[in-house]
């Protein structure tokens, strides 16, 4: 049996690394002889694999290969898109394998590895939304592409938990009706999901909701962090992750709210961590400047760390996360690292799954949206967080393990999805 994870993203995105390790681990419970290959967001010849699981690239990471000259590009769209309006045609879905001998070798391999699968499975996250112009509908379509030409292959297809819409345009909401709606089964990891795809046309029996699988992430790592930090004995360690979202004035207003923050943790004498949770190169996804402009304006201060490792991978930042005692997160996966390791913790919001999931877990009063971060209203919210005592632990204690086993029953999902 073969198994393919599309829409893998890269390891420098912790959060969607895990939700990939967890993908693997799933499907390898699921049918324990599968074989399991990954189209991903990395260049195959660099990153061969992923926990054991083989990597052959992706049509979305060749058209979009940054290093490519733009008529390459354009020409790789343009060829991804006639294949795909070709599997469309009556019997097309027989002829899309001999047409991929004449795509670029990374192009033709995940075309191949999705029609020949025996299950393809859209990894879970949060990618799959639009605005309403010409570059979010052609992100869409190659999102979606490979999971159109399983089914035009006789493929069945899964999508996994995630987050869904925006979609603006109608052409975006067709293509979702089109493919999300053939697929067996679309897991929803908030409500405002299964409401967006409802908008979109797609609801029962695909559509079902589920929990985002980061909760079921279990880290390897027992990296010492305390000790490597300098935060000895009973010293308070807060953790802040921070990413680029907003046009640039807000943006700015946004980052010195954050160093108003971390200025108040300093001042409680705790020390404080700014940590990279994405340090990617496509598109300039990095973490690590708004950190550093973030330490700027709060200054400089014995006891605040600024991360700048590419290098450390998810199962050492999931340790990270446990060492701490709170966590302020923009990046939500982040939150959900601290929150499975215990840790109370307050979110950012920069898009709906932030205060759906915290809701599921009755954490609502612990967000607060990122174009209202200004001034001292991230600081006042970490102050109350810093005072929450036990009572958040207490509450963690009693809503996590119902929560997490729900992550686990994916299991079951792709099963089902074989079956049919």
């Amino acid at each position: 049996m073969k198994v393919v994870v599309v829409n893998a993203f890269e390891r420098g995105n912790r959060g969607d690394a895990a939700l990939l390790s967890v993908a693997i681990q799933q499907v390898r419970e699921a049918f324990p002889h599968a074989v399991v290959v990954i189209a991903g967001f990395e260049e195959p010849g660099e990153r061969p694999e992923f926990d054991g699981a083989r990597n052959v690239g992706s049509i979305r990471r060749s058209v979009g290969d940054e290093t490519a000259t733009r008529v390459a590009r354009i020409a790789r769209k343009a060829s991804a898109l006639a294949l795909g309006a070709v599997a469309a045609l009556p019997g097309g879905g027989r002829s899309v394998p001999l047409l991929a001998a004449c795509l670029p070798r990374e192009m033709r391999d995940e075309v191949l590895a999705v029609t020949k699968a025996d299950l393809v499975l859209s990894l879970g996250g949060g990618y799959l939304n639009a605005r309403p112009d010409l570059p979010s509908d052609l992100n869409i379509a190659f999102l979606l592409l490979p999971l159109w030409l399983a089914q035009r292959a006789g493929v069945p297809t899964v999508l996994g938990p995630q987050s869904f819409g925006p979609f603006p345009r109608r052409r975006q909401r067709w293509m979702v009706r089109r493919v999300v709606g053939r697929a067996v089964a679309a897991v929803a990891r908030e409500d405002i999901s299964v409401v967006r795809l409802a908008e979109a046309g797609v609801g029962e029996p695909t559509v079902r909701r589920g929990v985002d699988s980061a909760f079921a992430f279990r880290s390897r790592s027992r990296r010492p962090w305390r000790a490597e930090l300098g935060v000895v004995g009973q010293a308070r360690l807060v953790l802040v992750t921070a990413r680029r979202h907003l046009p640039a004035g807000e943006q700015e207003t946004y980052e010195k709210a954050m160093a108003a923050a971390v200025r108040r943790a300093l001042d409680c004498d705790a020390h404080v961590v700014l940590v990279p949770q994405v340090t990617c190169a496509f598109q300039g996804d990095d973490d690590r400047p708004v950190n550093a402009r973030i330490a700027a304006h709060a200054g400089p201060h014995a006891r605040l760390h600024v991360l700048d490792d590419a290098t450390i991978d998810h199962h050492d930042v999931h340790a990270l996360y446990g060492a701490a005692d709170f966590i302020l997160g923009t990046r939500f996966h982040s939150v959900i690292f601290g929150l499975t390791s215990g840790v109370p913790c307050a979110a950012v919001e920069y898009d709906h799954k932030t205060r759906g999931i915290m809701a599921d877990l009755g954490l609502e009063e612990w967000v607060v949206r990122m174009s209202d971060a200004r001034g001292t209203v991230v600081a006042d919210l970490l102050d109350r967080l810093l005072l929450s005592g036990d009572d958040y632990r207490k509450h963690l204690r009693a809503v996590l393990p119902e929560y997490t086993e729900r992550a686990g029953e994916f299991t079951r999902v792709l099963r089902a999805a074989v079956r049919r």
